[in-house]
């Protein structure tokens, strides 16, 4: 049976008000991922950003020169080949708008990149190879963002449900990917709970 133009009009409408809500609830979740990358609070992401994680990971995980030399390396080109992408400095708008048309242009591709996003993030973090991730990783690396609060960051810990005071780093990559990409509201995943209680 033909759809009568009133009618399809009216799926028209409603599939679009549907995407625009899917799309301000991304738009929601990429803000407060603005805010972390943000490290120094000035309302836009800078090289001083990059510096300063680089520069405090290595003292705050207290790594060996060589250690802390090669992880800077590899958080200075996370930087540059995920966030800035060649800019010297990004506003939220331009985040957000950047993100928003990968993620229209292609949704697979867009998760593909925000799952090699975190995988890197967590082999980083991850400094002892034991592929999970403990609540001394957990603090340290987000003290390195700019996160000081040790029992916010603990009650953020503990949303994970960590399995022997450890959140499996397989398991921390899915929920971050789920953070960056998924639309559905109904089932909020533990960083986007970190970020609504204000632990984060």
């Amino acid at each position: 049976m033909e759809i009568v133009p009133k009618a399809y009009e009216m799926f028209c409408k409603q599939k679009s008000e549907l995407h625009l809500k899917k799309m301000d609830f991304l738009k929601t979740k990429w803000s407060y991922w603005f805010t972390l990358l943000d490290v120094n609070h000035d309302g836009l992401i800078t090289r001083d950003d990059v510096g300063q994680t680089a520069g405090d990971f290595p003292g705050e995980e207290n790594l060996d020169e060589t250690s802390g030399k090669l992880a800077a390396k590899k958080i200075l080109q996370w930087w540059e080949k995920y966030i800035l992408k060649g800019k010297t400095s990004l506003t939220k708008e331009d985040f957000l708008c950047r993100l928003e048309k990968e993620y229209t242009d292609d949704q697979e591709k867009f998760v593909t990149e925000m799952k090699a996003v975190i995988k890197d993030v967590a082999e980083i973090v991850d400094t002892d190879k034991t592929e999970s991730i403990t609540l001394d990783n957990y603090i340290k690396a987000f003290k390195v963002w700019g996160h000081e609060d040790e029992a916010k960051l603990q009650k953020s810990f503990e949303l994970y449900k960590p399995t022997n005071g450890a959140i499996p780093v397989k398991q921390y990559e899915a929920d971050w990917v789920t953070f960056y990409s998924s639309t559905d509201s109904a089932n909020p995943d533990p960083v986007l709970k970190s970020y609504e209680a204000g632990f984060l």
